[in-house]
């Protein structure tokens, strides 16, 4: 199952990161899973809202990736620049019902901008929850899933919280991710909303 996390100037380096490192640690555990840090455009340099550099990034891949991980950042820049909500927008297209969007904190607000919630049940950072209003029906939840739209709510660990719903849900592997859950010295926190 592959995995873009989305890198771009102003993203929030521990939503991205710590996604990130959660599903490489589950790739090394021998899970099926292929991790990929990735930008949009093909650039593969990026600057991070704290300054942080990350190079060797690559392009993504909707039409092969199984999820699209969005992480929050410097993103009302974006969302007036409206760039990268255009290319949210045009990679569900190529993704179809295949591709997982997931929103980590503010991320949503991206995929809110790019048109990909339509009303649907969401979360947020808490300090955005107004801002996700015109987009979403705002659920107070650590994580909302509704079928191919995930996104978790406030916090430097909600992408953490988000990642090991998804390796649970996705491939069924809840001993492998409560290992984990132990290596990394952290348990899930809050309440998982899931359309029944």
């Amino acid at each position: 199952m592959r995995i873009d996390v989305l890198m771009y100037e102003g993203v929030a380096e521990v939503d991205a990161v710590a996604t990130y490192a959660v599903f490489a640690n589950a790739q090394r555990r021998g899970l099926a899973v292929d991790p990929r840090l990735v930008t949009a455009d093909g650039a593969t340099e990026v600057t991070g809202c704290y300054g942080t550099k990350y190079t060797g990034l690559e392009p993504w891949s909707p039409e092969t990736a199984r999820v699209l991980a969005v992480s929050g950042g410097w993103i009302l820049e974006e969302i007036e620049r409206g760039v990268i909500p255009r290319q949210l927008a045009e990679a569900k297209r190529a993704g179809g019902n295949n591709l997982v969007l997931a929103g980590i904190d503010s991320g949503a607000l991206l995929l809110g901008a790019a048109g990909l919630i339509g009303g649907r049940p969401a979360t947020t950072h808490r300090a955005d929850y107004e801002r996700l209003k015109p987009w979403a029906e705002v659920i107070d939840a650590r994580v909302v899933d509704d079928g191919d739209l995930v996104t978790c709510g406030s916090g430097w660990f909600a992408g953490v919280d988000l990642a090991c719903h998804l390796l649970v849900r996705e491939l069924g592997a809840a001993a492998e991710v409560v290992a984990l859950e132990q290596w990394i010295g952290r348990d899930r926190q809050g309440t998982v909303w899931q359309r029944s």
